[in-house]
């Protein structure tokens, strides 16, 4: 018998490879599935700044500090990300989930920068003055990999706020977890 899951109120079986024809909707239901932390990746150039939601982003190096983010390539962020090199990685917290979807956005008529308080950060990105925590970075290599580039930074700087409890994104919903000295590790 083959394994089956349930996503999105369907049942999947499958085992295999996938064709084109359905590849695309398997994988992206399963990947619902995978819990990601919440970051906001902003950008600057000159007096414009543009900014995405994203939960593809982890730590790559210590020496020196580098994380990776993957960015949408069709995106207007992207292209300014390309053209200034720089970025702030500003990792969302409880509180945070309308600014999350602004920038996801939820609201296209609207820019998602408005009604939250920004800081200019050392490396000229915008970074959210509440954030649980920001990377500013130097953006060293982007990589094509299909729809989305693997960019790769060093970080120059890192603020921790202190909100101890991270905003996290799990089959399309928000969800925050406390992760103070209360929380039952496995």
């Amino acid at each position: 018998m083959l394994p089956t899951i349930r996503l999105a109120g369907k049942r999947i079986t499958h085992l295999g490879k996938l064709t084109m024809h359905d590849s695309a909707d398997i994988f992206r239901n399963a990947m619902r599935l995978f819990v990601g932390g919440v970051t906001l990746l902003t950008t600057a150039e000159g007096s414009a700044r543009r900014g995405l939601t994203a939960t593809a982003v982890c730590s790559l190096s210590t020496r020196p500090p580098r994380l990776l983010a993957c960015v949408n390539m069709s995106g207007a962020t992207y292209r300014m990300m390309d053209s200034s090199r720089v970025l702030t990685v500003n990792l969302l917290g409880a509180g945070h989930e309308n600014v999350a979807s602004s920038f996801g956005g939820a609201a296209p008529d609207r820019d998602p920068f408005e009604g939250n308080h920004w800081i200019e950060g050392v490396n000229g990105a915008p970074r959210l003055a509440d954030a649980t925590a920001a990377f500013e970075c130097t953006i060293e290599q982007m990589i094509n990999a299909g729809t989305h580039a693997i960019v790769i930074a060093e970080v120059n700087n890192v603020i921790v706020a202190g909100n101890a409890r991270p905003l996290i994104y799990v089959n399309g919903r928000f969800a925050h977890v406390d992760a103070s000295d209360h929380v039952a590790l496995c």
